[in-house]
């Protein structure tokens, strides 16, 4: 049942944004580089997107419905349970963002991390693969997605900083690309895996092949050379980065999307 999975993709997908964004303002808060204002525009872009995935709770296959879709009910239960939660402690990091009290920022989102890190490990176990729940691939698919997803939105905000006070350092633009670098080189990694494994082959010759060059076109090769260029341009031209991590947004969250179809239609970890 393709269409029960829909609000569990687009749910984790908001969370994923969400989570990696308040992964950014942490660590550009421990340089002291970055200008506060971008953090609490990125920590609200963070609290909007955990917002939107609390109010598409209701519609999380639960029960029968989830059952039919062969998705795991205890673990949508838990991650349900937990999206609220995540919400409340990113809603919290903002508030500190306009706090003097560096410790507390800190506290605030380790604590916001920690829990967002379990959060995402329920939305992992929920795939349809009771045999293996706990494949190390798959519990790495959803935090990777959370760096690369919300590690561009938050560097492509900082970028768009730039444009208001261009003589920043160049220095916290190119450590949250470089973040998304990472993230896309080990996501590729990954993929590289199933496909040595033969989990791919008969997935290409279904309706999900689509989804399958997307996420491997757009959301890997090609965001992984846009990012890449944005981490070499931005020491030199913070407003071509910046314009490259526009675009990056867009194929990073078109991979994602098809990523998570494929993963809880087939259970597949890309």
């Amino acid at each position: 049942m393709p269409i029960a999975t829909l609000p569990l993709v687009l749910a984790v997908v908001l969370v994923e944004l969400a989570l990696g964004g308040a992964f950014l303002v942490w660590m550009l808060d421990r340089s002291r580089q970055a200008p506060a204002g971008s953090l609490r525009l990125i920590a609200a872009v963070d609290a909007g997107a955990a917002t939107l995935a609390f109010l598409l709770v209701p519609t999380l296959p639960r029960g029968e419905l989830a059952e039919a879709a062969s998705l795991q009910v205890g673990a949508i239960e838990a991650f349900a349970q937990g999206v609220p939660v995540v919400l409340v402690l990113l809603v919290a990091q903002l508030v500190t963002t306009f706090l003097p009290l560096p410790p507390l920022r800190a506290i605030v989102g380790v604590v916001a991390l920690l829990a967002g890190g379990l959060v995402l490990m329920a939305a992992a176990v929920a795939r349809p693969r009771p045999e293996a729940p706990y494949d190390v691939f798959a519990l790495l698919a959803l935090p990777l997605g959370a760096l690369a997803l919300g590690g561009v939105a938050g560097a492509m905000l900082l970028g768009h900083w730039y444009l208001i006070t261009p003589k920043l350092s160049p220095g916290p633009l190119q450590r949250a690309t470089f973040v998304v670098v990472v993230a896309i080189a080990l996501q590729t990694g990954i993929v590289g895996v199933t496909l040595a494994r033969g989990e791919l082959v008969g997935a290409w010759e279904t309706a999900l092949w689509v989804a399958i060059g997307i996420r491997i076109g757009v959301g890997l090769l090609m965001s992984l050379a846009l990012v890449l260029a944005g981490w070499w341009t931005a020491r030199m031209n913070t407003q071509s980065s910046t314009g490259l991590l526009y675009v990056a947004l867009g194929t990073v969250l078109a991979g994602e999307v098809a990523a998570r179809v494929i993963f809880y239609l087939t259970g597949i970890a890309v």
